[in-house]
């Protein structure tokens, strides 16, 4: 008995042992489970965070500032359309945004508005410029623009108008210049043949020769060999020289009295200039202290020189063109070529966050086409 006492004690004594030790496994492994699963709901909150945050601007509702600039902006209405139009609505549409359009009159205001946040968006034909890269993010660009001069077709024909026409500069440097060669041209002749003692007299007579011989082709009568010679070649000078005055002379004239003398922005100095108000236009005539009326529009501008109380106008080239293909208008010449290469961005609040997907989508509108398309639609050929 008191052996199987003792063996039921320990088999006792070892069944409590093996409870407490169970117990402790059970309470150990709950723990370890516990550990494992807790970290597994940050990582699901996580994933759906950024889920939502990818989601965001899929339904994000932007606010774009315009302004009036055909063929870049037009309203007509309530509706808008132009190149700038489409090619926006495009990288909404493929960002997923949803656009609400403000309209402003001028384009400072829409800078100043564009600056502080109150939009989200400014496009129409934004010069980029240094000054304002200091206050505004740009996008690539999304137009390649430039300046040009256009100015009005004189309708003037009357005589008084042709005589005016010829005082001028050049044609007085080639006066002048005909006069200093057959001046040369008597001295010569004077000095080889010396029939007349008195200079003055000699040198009258050998200018007179020179002029015949050189402005109208009279050789004279044959003589030495060596002096026909000298008056062929003299004559043969002579025709291309009055063949290059007659056909500057004419262009000056018909410049003139097509344009009033205008060729460059460089003649717009005493002219009555024209342009549109806090562009990029502006500043280039008030740096080079050229005298313009600033106006609020493009169509402003385009109406001052339509009744005739502007001479010549300074603005953006591809509107210019634009507004001669649009209205016919022949009263109107395009003056020289495009200077001050600039190019055109969308402008955006200083460290937007929609700079990066607005350039990505520009450049994936190049590749395939779609810009060029966009282009074509408004300005022909791509050039």
């Amino acid at each position: 008995m008191p052996t199987t006492r003792r063996l039921s004690l320990y088999f006792a004594a070892a069944l409590a042992v093996a409870s407490i030790f169970a117990a402790v496994g059970v309470s150990a492994t709950g723990s370890v489970a516990t550990a494992a699963a807790e970290p597994s709901m940050p990582a699901r909150d996580a994933t759906e965070g950024a889920t939502d945050t990818q989601a965001a601007p899929a339904a994000q509702a932007l606010r774009v500032g315009i302004k009036p600039l055909d063929p870049f902006v037009v309203r007509s209405g309530s509706r808008y359309s132009g190149f700038s139009i489409e090619l926006w609505d495009e990288i909404a549409r493929r960002n997923g945004w949803s656009t609400t359009y403000v309209w402003y009159d001028t384009l400072p205001p829409l800078l100043d508005d564009a600056s502080a946040s109150k939009v989200d968006v400014g496009i129409a034909g934004i010069s980029i410029t240094r000054e304002r890269e200091s206050r505004l993010d740009f996008s690539h660009p999304m137009f390649n623009a430039g300046l040009q001069v256009v100015a009005t077709q004189r309708t003037d024909q009357s005589w008084y108008s042709h005589l005016r026409n010829l005082a001028s500069a050049s044609v007085g440097l080639y006066l002048a210049g005909l006069v200093v060669v057959i001046l040369i041209a008597g001295n010569v002749v004077w000095f080889l043949e010396r029939k007349h003692e008195d200079y003055v007299r000699g040198v009258g007579h050998g200018m007179f020769r020179a002029a015949g011989v050189g402005l109208v082709g009279d050789l004279g009568e044959p003589g030495h060999s060596i002096g026909e010679m000298a008056r062929v070649v003299w004559a043969v000078v002579g025709i291309c020289f009055v063949s290059a005055f007659t056909a500057s002379l004419t262009t000056e004239l018909t410049v003139k009295e097509i344009t009033g003398g205008i060729r460059s922005v460089n003649d717009l100095v005493d002219k009555r200039v024209v342009t549109v108000g806090g562009t990029t236009a502006a500043q280039y005539l008030t740096d080079r202290r050229i005298d313009f009326d600033a106006m609020d529009t493009a169509e402003d501008a385009f109406a001052r020189l339509d009744d005739g109380r502007a001479d010549a106008m300074v603005f953006d080239s591809p509107v210019l063109h634009h507004h001669i293909e649009v209205t016919g208008s022949d009263r109107l010449a395009l003056i020289g070529n495009v200077f001050q290469r600039e190019d055109y961005g969308i402008a955006l609040p200083n460290g937007s966050t929609l700079r990066k997907p607005v350039n990505s989508t520009l450049l994936e509108m190049r590749a395939d086409g779609t810009y060029d398309r966009i282009y074509e639609h408004y300005f022909g050929r791509v050039r």
